[in-house]
C-alpha cells in the first residue's frame, strides 16, 4: 500500500496542483475540518487536532499528555478492557501526541466501520471517567519508564540538553513531566483537564480517506461532547534568553563512553527560514558525506556517528548537533567540532550535491496519506500555506555556499551554543579546559 502511493505522490509532486484539487476544507460549526481525497484503498486516517498542548498544565506538568493517553482508561459504561476489545475487534489504532503548543489525537481502520469507531471515540472524549486503579498503573509504567532511560545514555543526553538549552524559556519542562510532577497527579485533575479541552480549546479535525468518511460529521457534533464555543487558542509571549556560553557536565555512573550534544534556542526570527535551515544542516551532519562526519569519524576517528538537525515549532526552534566518543576524546572532539564551525569553506558544488540528494529523498517522506495528512497539520498550525510541501525542491534551488556558511554560523554560533556532556564525574577535568563549566546530577532531569 505504501509503494502504490508513493509512486502516485512521486507523479503528483510533478504537478502540484494535481494533488492540492485533492485537499478539501470545510466548516462544522466552530471546527474547522480538512479532507485529503484518498479513494484508492477502504481505509481511513482520521487527526484531532487541539490548540493547546502542555503549555495548559501549569503546576500539574505531564497532565495533559498522559490525560490523554488515559482516555480509554474506562467510563461510565465500558472498562478499559471492553474499550481495547473493542476498539481491537474493529482493527482500530488509537494514538495521541503532545507538545508544548498543541495537542492531536488519532484513529485509523477500515471505512466499513467507520461509524461505531468514531461513536466509541466520541464516548471516550465525553464520558472518561479516568479511574484511578488505571491512573495508578499509568503512572507506575511511566515512572519506571523514566528510572530505565538512565540505561540509555543517548535519550537522557537528549532530555537533559533540551531542559539546559531551554532554560528561561516556556518550554523548558518537558511535555511528560518529571517523576516529582507524575506522581502528584489525580483523578480530578483528569476529568477537568479533559473538561477543558472538550469546552474551551477549539479544534480542527483532519481526515484522509473516501469520501463517505465525511459522514462522521453529525457523529461529531453530537456526540463526542465538544462545545461549539470553544475558541481558544495558545499564544506564546517570552523574550529569548541571553544566556552566557556554558559547558554542563551530566554526570552518571559506569558511563562508558560520553553523549555529546551541542546547540542553541532559536527564539522568533532565527528559525522561519525552514529551506535554508534544511539544507545547512543537512550539509554539516545529515550522512555519512557530511562536513562533521568526514571530520569526526573519516579523518580522525573519533565517532562512529553524527548528526545535526536545525528547525522549528511555531513559537520556537532548535539547533542541535548529537555525537558520542570515548571519554578520553572528549575534550578533543569538541575543540574539532568548534573548529569546524568557526572555519566553514563550502563551495556551491558541495551545496549542489547536498540538493540533488535532498530532492532526491524528500518525497519519500510521505510514504503514507496519513504522513502526508500530518504535514499538513503541522503547517496549518504554523499558519503557513502549504507552497513549502509542494515547491520544496524549487525553493532549494537559489541557496548558494554563501547561504549555508552564513545559516551554520547563524545558528549553531560557536561561542553561544550550549554544550551538554554525558559521562562520569572524571571528565570535569578536561572540561574545564574549554570554558566554563557547570555540573549536574542526572537525576535532576527525571
Amino acid at each position: 500500500m505504501k509503494k502504490i502511493f508513493l509512486i502516485l505522490l512521486l507523479a503528483k509532486f510533478a504537478c502540484a496542483s494535481d494533488i492540492q484539487d485533492q485537499i478539501h476544507k470545510y466548516k462544522w460549526d466552530n471546527v474547522d475540518v480538512t479532507w485529503l481525497s484518498d479513494d484508492r484503498f477502504p481505509t481511513y486516517d482520521i487527526t484531532f487536532y487541539f490548540a493547546d498542548g502542555a503549555l495548559s498544565d501549569g503546576t500539574k506538568k505531564g497532565l495533559t499528555s498522559l490525560m490523554f493517553n488515559l482516555l480509554d482508561a474506562g467510563t461510565n459504561r465500558f472498562s478499559k478492557q471492553e474499550i481495547v476489545d473493542n476498539l481491537e475487534y474493529y482493527g482500530v489504532t488509537t494514538g495521541s501526541h503532545v507538545v508544548h503548543e498543541y495537542s492531536t489525537f488519532s484513529i485509523s481502520g477500515l471505512t466499513k466501520d467507520l461509524g461505531p469507531t468514531i461513536k466509541k471515540v466520541c464516548h471516550l472524549f465525553n464520558d472518561s471517567t479516568f479511574p484511578e486503579a488505571e491512573i495508578d498503573k499509568a503512572k507506575k509504567s511511566i515512572l519506571t519508564s523514566m528510572k530505565n532511560v538512565t540505561s540509555n545514555h543517548g535519550a537522557l543526553a537528549g532530555l537533559a540538553f533540551r531542559e539546559v538549552s531551554m532554560a528561561g524559556t516556556p518550554f523548558v519542562y518537558p511535555v511528560e513531566g518529571k517523576m516529582k510532577t507524575i506522581s502528584k497527579l489525580h483523578r480530578n485533575d483528569f476529568r477537568n483537564k479533559l473538561h477543558y479541552f472538550n469546552k474551551e480549546v477549539k479544534k480542527k479535525i483532519y481526515i484522509t480517506g473516501p469520501e463517505s468518511t465525511l459522514n462522521i460529521k453529525n457523529i461529531i457534533l453530537t456526540e463526542c461532547g465538544w462545545s461549539n464555543e470553544a475558541k481558544f487558542v495558545r499564544d506564546v509571549s517570552y523574550e529569548t534568553p541571553k544566556k552566557e556560553h556554558t559547558i554542563h557536565l551530566v554526570t552518571v555512573p559506569k558511563a562508558n563512553q560520553a553523549q555529546i550534544v551541542l546547540g542553541k534556542f532559536l527564539g522568533r526570527g532565527e528559525f522561519e527560514e525552514f529551506e535554508k535551515l534544511s539544507v545547512s544542516s543537512e550539509f554539516l551532519g545529515g550522512g555519512f558525506t557530511s562536513l562533521l562526519m568526514n571530520e569526526l569519524r573519516v579523518k580522525r576517528g573519533l565517532t562512529y556517528t553524527v548528526s545535526a538537525f536545525a528547525g522549528g515549532q511555531k513559537d520556537y526552534g532548535r539547533s542541535l548537533i548529537r555525537t558520542f566518543t570515548k571519554e578520553e576524546t572528549t575534550a578533543e572532539l569538541i575543540k574539532v567540532v568548534k573548529d569546524v564551525l568557526s572555519t566553514i569553506n563550502i563551495s556551491d558544488e558541495e551545496v549542489n550535491r547536498v540538493k540533488n540528494s535532498m530532492k532526491g529523498a524528500y518525497p519519500f517522506q510521505f510514504e503514507s496519506s496519513s504522513r502526508f495528512l500530518s504535514e499538513i497539520l503541522f503547517l496549518d498550525h504554523l499558519d503557513k500555506g502549504y507552497t513549502r510541501l509542494f515547491n520544496f525542491n524549487k525553493n532549494i534551488d537559489p541557496i548558494s555556499a554563501s547561504d549555508v556558511k552564513n545559516t551554520i554560523e547563524r545558528v549553531f554560533p560557536v561561542n553561544e551554543m550550549d554544550i551538554l556532556v554525558l559521562g562520569e564525574k572524571k571528565l570535569l577535568k578536561d572540561l574545564k579546559k574549554l570554558g566554563n563549566v557547570k555540573v549536574h546530577d542526572y537525576k535532576d532531569f527525571l
